[in-house]
């Protein structure tokens, strides 16, 4: 029997992101779960890879609407992860930067449209694919919206990733692969970006759609978004990998703080 290609794209993301989600948990093991250091939206990408091909395999031999929901969700789950995993590691490359970095309130603003975009996925997906024609319009208009707010955190990678070249002399010595590896990976989000934004704006389903069953689309997804996804995840890992753990530091009270750089701590701030 030959398989249909939805289930192939399923099955390749199975053995691919089932060892990267063990990987990620070592790397995250390593580097500690803080939230500024970013890399526990590595296991994020992964496992919502792998909820998301296992939903499309089940979907493929028992269609239903819910099944067809979590798999939606779940890729643009994964986008918004590639998305705040760069922002997570530009977070440390920015903060080891000291006067020089951008303030960390940014980073936490950044959060929001992120989260927003979230939020708006959940319910476009859950309207797309509803029965009423009224529910199934505001879903594309609040997938559209959903996407438009990735591009902001997009931009934003980019923008600091651009900063953090202009005043790379400043960047500590153990950041700068990080840095590399984000630079590294940009191209590739911007790919995987630019699907999100075709598969909401070119309202042309035959060929950008992360859920439809022709061939054409299947292959535009698993270039542009699972191939995508996949290059970026190893470049994090490697980052992950080679990169040493930033160190942390007794807190006044004696409360395990933060992680803060060496410099730092020799300088008593």
């Amino acid at each position: 029997m030959v398989l249909p290609g939805f289930e192939i794209l399923a099955i390749i993301e199975l053995v691919i992101f089932a060892p990267a989600l063990l990987a990620s948990i070592f790397v995250v093991y390593k580097h500690g779960h803080q939230k500024q250091l970013g890399w526990r939206f590595l296991i994020l990408i992964s496992l919502f890879r792998l909820i998301g091909a296992s939903t499309m395999i089940a979907s493929v031999h028992h269609p239903s609407s819910g099944l067809t929901i979590t798999f939606d969700v779940t890729n643009s789950f994964g986008l918004s992860a590639v998305l705040y995993t760069a922002l997570g590691l530009l977070s440390r490359v920015q903060s080891g930067m000291e006067s020089h970095g951008l303030p960390l309130r940014l980073f936490r603003l950044l959060g929001l449209p992120g989260l927003a975009g979230l939020i708006l996925s959940i319910i476009a997906s859950v309207n797309i694919f509803s029965d009423n024609p009224s529910d199934q319009s505001d879903g594309i208009t609040y997938y559209r919206v959903a996407m438009a707010l990735f591009l902001v955190v997009f931009v934003a990678d980019v923008l600091i990733t651009i900063h953090s070249f202009v005043n790379i002399s400043h960047v500590q010595q153990r950041d700068r692969r990080l840095l590399y590896a984000v630079l590294a990976a940009m191209i590739f989000m911007a790919l995987r970006t630019c699907f999100s934004l075709l598969c909401a704006f070119a309202n042309n389903p035959t060929w950008f759609s992360s859920w439809s069953l022709a061939w054409k689309a299947v292959l535009v997804h698993g270039i542009m978004g699972v191939l995508m996804e996949t290059i970026i995840v190893a470049i994090f890992l490697w980052a992950g990998f080679t990169t040493v753990a930033a160190p942390r530091a007794a807190s006044p009270r004696g409360k395990v703080a933060p992680a803060v750089y060496q410099e730092d701590l020799e300088n008593g701030k």
